[in-house]
């Protein structure tokens, strides 16, 4: 019994979409950093010096996890995407190398050709030049 590996592309593409659109929906970097409040006497301007700081880099991670998101969504739309043309590919020279061997396996014996028969008669009549 072999392993197989799947990939459902459909389902990876949704994901794909559904992440980025979650993070499309995050609040923009400049809503994030803005702070407001009051800011009179020491104590409320340095917390709100600080308050300002942290939203700021707060804001910056935003946009860090905005941008992975999106990069890593359209890696893994290209990734499906190039599986499915390797499978389909992989298909298509299975088919043509299964469509070789029966032709060569029931290929009619050549004239003049005494003795063989069958896949070595069907091997000299699909690859001519072969030796008889």
């Amino acid at each position: 019994m072999a392993n197989v590996i799947r990939l459902d592309g459909d389902l990876a593409n949704y994901n794909a979409q559904l992440v980025t659109s979650v993070a499309s929906e995050l609040p923009p970097q400049a809503s994030v950093s803005q702070v407001e409040g009051p800011s009179q006497g020491a104590t409320a301007a340095d917390f709100m010096g600080h308050l300002r700081t942290r939203a700021q880099q707060l804001a910056a991670e935003v946009g860090r996890v905005q941008q992975y998101v999106h990069e890593n969504a359209q890696a893994l739309s290209a990734a499906v995407n190039t599986l499915r043309e390797r499978d389909e590919l992989s298909a298509s020279e299975a088919a043509q190398t299964t469509s070789l061997i029966e032709t060569a396996a029931t290929a009619p014996s050549l004239a003049g050709s005494a003795g063989t028969s069958g896949g070595a008669a069907g091997v000299r009549g699909v690859l001519p030049g072969a030796p008889q």
